[in-house]
């Protein structure tokens, strides 16, 4: 009778058992600690590098533009391709901080300010020294009269006109955006007009 020979005994070295690790800053595992933060958590969420600034009034090129976080209102007159000729720079503060969402107004010589929404803090009321005047309501095109149409910025007498005999000779506005069919108003006037108007 044959013997078989023993099954040969394989090499086994131990392992200790699978943890949890985290690797430290230095490359070495170390355990596992659930009260140390996430390293993969999303970064916080930081302040806006840029602001949207609404700029109106007697400027060269009316509306709005994106600025640096922290720029001043002569950054946003500059933007706007500075002031026009009938600038009243006397009632703005070129030094005020803006903010985003704000809507920065460059009056005209003159021009008593009516808004629908809060000036910046640049446009002064040249009577009181205080904040512009702020208007309870939006003009409606199809029922504001000639004086009313006058007090809009950039609005004056031969344009209030235009406006009211338009609409008598067409009808009623049936958009804002029909106001470029106005003599004297184009797509730089409607972009100033737009904020303080409806139909």
């Amino acid at each position: 009778m044959v013997q078989l020979p023993a099954p040969p005994v394989e090499n086994f070295i131990p392992t200790p058992p699978l943890t949890n690790t985290a690797v430290g800053s230095s490359g070495v595992s170390a355990p596992f600690d659930p009260t140390m933060p996430d390293v993969l958590s999303p970064l916080e969420t930081v302040a806006p590098s840029r602001i949207a600034v609404h700029v109106v009034g007697a400027v060269q090129s009316p509306g709005v533009y994106h600025l640096p976080s922290g720029a001043r209102g002569d950054d946003a007159l500059r933007a706007a391709g500075g002031p026009a000729d009938d600038a009243d720079l006397r009632r703005v503060n070129l030094a005020a901080t803006l903010l985003d969402g704000e809507q920065f107004v460059v009056p005209r010589v003159g021009e008593r300010l009516t808004t629908t929404v809060p000036p910046s803090r640049g446009a002064l009321d040249g009577a009181s020294g205080g904040s512009a005047s702020v208007a309870r309501g939006l003009v409606d095109l199809n029922t504001a009269t000639v004086a009313e149409l006058d007090r809009l910025p950039g609005v004056g007498p031969s344009t209030a006109r235009a406006i009211v005999d338009h609409r008598s000779r067409n009808g009623p506005f049936a958009s804002v955006d029909d106001l470029l069919a106005v003599r004297g108003i184009g797509p730089a006037k409607l972009a100033e007009l737009k904020p303080f108007v409806r139909v």
